[in-house]
């Protein structure tokens, strides 16, 4: 092997190896942001789920109530993230009498 092969050889394999800790890196930072996602819509199902029972929101989520029509009733309920995104789930309930 040749100076000239060993170099080339050495060349490709750091490439290589930064291209790996590239695509580590960013299937790290999808990992974090798929978790807070389903945190937040966790959160957001538990919250409908208390508020369409009749009970009450906790104070970080938003909850918008609106009539419907035929004894339901449309609830929003938004659920705040870091980076000042939001999650918003929207479901039609049986108005509680």
């Amino acid at each position: 092997m040749t100076l000239l092969e060993s170099l080339i050889a050495s060349l490709l394999l750091a490439v290589t190896a930064v291209v790996c800790l590239d695509a580590t890196r960013g299937a790290a930072a999808l990992q974090q942001k798929s978790a807070a996602w389903t945190q937040a819509v966790s959160r957001a199902e538990s919250e409908l789920a208390t508020v369409s029972s009749g009970g009450l929101a906790s104070n970080t989520t938003r909850i918008a109530r609106h009539p419907w029509r035929d004894g339901l009733e449309l609830i929003e309920v938004d659920v705040p993230m870091t980076g000042g995104a939001s999650f918003r789930l929207t479901r039609l309930v049986e108005r509680i009498p």
